[in-house]
């Protein structure tokens, strides 16, 4: 897949980009409002998120990078079949991650500050976030066409799925690859500074 194809593809799902931007962008505000006013259930929701993820404090920086590659690039690899249930798991998945976002941005304010969360998401959220939109954007082209073909309208389902498998494996993977990469190596260094 080259510049120009990905180019045109990301042209070809641009309203899909700025609804599940939106979408995004209002689940964080709700995760924020939530999180200040449920402080009781925001401390059992951590608790049950550090079940999730098995990295004791001596885990070296390359086991760190494979966990989040891995578990990244397998959630957004499932959105791409998930997007045949008309893109519903989609909306799921970007509503999930930007409400746990916000918690998380209400909770490292609070208790540290604003400074050590933006240095904690931003080194690779900057590639991170946007993969996130894209792959949901993604799906809910998916979704979109899967409900048209159901009432018999226009729309290559199969050409849209090959589509979106060569954007996901040319584009977004790669970039979650470079994600995981700083989010493992680089992030800490940047969190350790306002610590």
């Amino acid at each position: 897949m080259n510049i120009k194809e990905i180019r045109k593809y990301i042209i070809g799902i641009k309203p899909y980009i700025v609804f599940s931007a939106y979408l995004f962008l209002i689940s964080i505000v709700f995760g924020f409002v939530f999180a200040q006013n449920n402080p009781e259930e925001i401390a059992k929701f951590l608790r049950n998120i550090e079940s999730y993820f098995p990295i004791e404090e001596n885990t070296t920086s390359y086991r760190i990078f494979l966990f989040i590659f891995e578990n990244n690039a397998s959630k957004i690899l499932l959105l791409l079949p998930l997007g045949l249930f008309a893109g519903l798991f989609a909306l799921f998945f970007i509503l999930v991650n930007g409400f746990v976002l916000g918690i998380f941005a209400q909770v490292s304010s609070s208790m540290i500050s604003w400074e050590f969360f933006i240095l904690g998401i931003a080194p690779h959220g900057i590639i991170e976030i946007p993969v996130l939109v894209l792959a949901t954007a993604v799906s809910l082209k998916i979704g979109k066409i899967t409900v048209w073909k159901l009432f018999g309208k226009k729309g290559d389902l199969l050409v849209e799925f090959t589509k979106a498998l060569r954007f996901y494996i040319f584009v977004l993977i790669p970039l979650l690859f470079f994600a995981a990469l700083i989010e493992a190596y680089i992030t800490p260094y940047f969190m350790s500074l306002v610590v």
